[in-house]
């Protein structure tokens, strides 16, 4: 049985060797896809182009909007002398975040009441919701100190310890296995999780429906060759192949985005190996359904995309609706991508992330043995 095993394998890597595209995909499509997916996907705020109208013209107005010249996630643009030209830049799409500074600001801001405007473009709505935020925040704390600074001249003039009437809060905040809050390293461990998926199930699936395309899975079929060798010696190599990629992967992720490898290899390779269970069954079961590669292709990208937006990749599973939420435990990667999160950026062990090694074994059991029953019964 292992001989048999052997000489499949051997010419599942000799055939993929000999295929320039599949060495492709293979290979150089993993590194394309995490450099790319690494560069581009990116949550934090960098050089938003914004427009200022200061109608006050005073020191007080000019503080506040000089704050945002030295701001690293805004890059003003231009100034203008009307609120209506300032919502036309963002209206016309030259201009993401707009500030107009109203007349008698500086009177109203000593009288308490001071009232700003700040435009953006809601299309983008999660750009709009960080630069707002941001640009709240710091607007916020410096009017606070402009105001106090007011108050402590008053009290001052009148011989009043102003230090112990304006008492002042800081506060220090600090995020754990993030500090700098990069959105590499939230991203990245995500990116070779959906990476592994795509190169995995595409060339088990593929595979397998090229062998039935040209003709030859008859031809193995009449040999002595059960459906289970060729079922092992078919997927074993894609396995290797998918480990391979993980480790390229990780070099990539530690070497071009600082993305280190906090917890155990052994862990991450483990947690990988319970995934492959998973992508491999799938692989299996769409070539017992598609009839060319070309069906075979379309097919996983079906099942690809549904487990992309229901996996947390982006959008966190906690915001979506309840019935949703059940749904995404049945999805393979969003375990994977929490396991890859954990072992990765906050070094967790896989005993703290018993749940979803759990989740994962159990889907990755049930698909790969559903998977092989199918293919057993369409081959035989």
């Amino acid at each position: 049985m292992l001989t048999v095993i052997w000489r499949i394998m051997r010419k599942e890597v000799l055939q993929a060797t000999r295929d320039r595209r599949m060495l492709g995909i293979i290979f150089i499509a993993p590194i394309l896809q995490t450099v790319l997916f690494g560069y581009a996907v990116s949550l934090d705020l960098k050089h938003q182009p914004t427009v200022i109208a200061d109608l006050d013209h005073t020191p007080t107005s000019r503080t506040l909007a000089e704050l945002l010249r030295h701001h690293d996630g805004l890059s003003v643009v231009g100034s203008v002398d009307s609120h209506r030209a300032a919502e036309q830049a963002v209206l016309d799409g030259q201009a993401a975040v707009a500030l107009l500074l109203p007349r008698g600001l500086e009177h109203d801001m000593e009288l308490g009441q001071a009232e700003l405007l700040l435009v953006l473009d809601g299309s983008d709505s999660n750009t709009a919701l960080r630069a707002g935020q941001e640009t709240s925040q710091i607007l916020n704390y410096r009017a606070i100190g402009l105001q106090q600074a007011k108050v402590r001249e008053l009290l001052a003039a009148r011989g009043l310890a102003a230090d112990r009437l304006l008492p002042e809060l800081a506060i220090e905040g600090r995020a754990w296995f993030n500090p700098a809050l990069r959105s590499a390293l939230y991203f990245v461990p995500a990116v070779f999780a959906l990476v592994l998926m795509v190169i995995t199930m595409l060339l088990t699936s593929m595979g397998l429906t090229r062998e039935r395309e040209i003709g030859t899975l008859e031809q193995i079929m009449v040999t002595p060759v059960r459906p289970l060798e060729l079922m092992v010696g078919k997927t074993l190599p894609f396995a290797v192949l998918g480990l391979v990629d993980v480790g390229v992967i990780i070099a990539v992720a530690a070497v071009l985005f600082g993305v280190p490898v906090h917890g155990s290899l052994l862990a991450l390779y483990f947690a990988t190996l319970l995934f492959l269970m998973t992508t491999l069954g799938l692989g299996l079961f769409i070539s017992t359904i598609s009839a060319t590669q070309q069906q075979a292709m379309m097919t996983a990208f079906f099942f690809i995309l549904p487990a992309l937006m229901l996996s947390g990749y982006v959008f966190p599973i906690a915001n979506m609706p309840e019935p949703v939420q059940w749904l995404t435990t049945l999805n393979p990667l969003r375990y994977y991508i929490e396991l890859t999160r954990g072992i990765m950026v906050k070094g967790a062990t896989l005993t703290e992330l018993w749940r979803s090694v759990a989740g994962l074994f159990g889907l990755g059991t049930l698909v790969l043995l559903g998977a092989a029953a199918r293919f057993h019964k369409r081959v035989t």
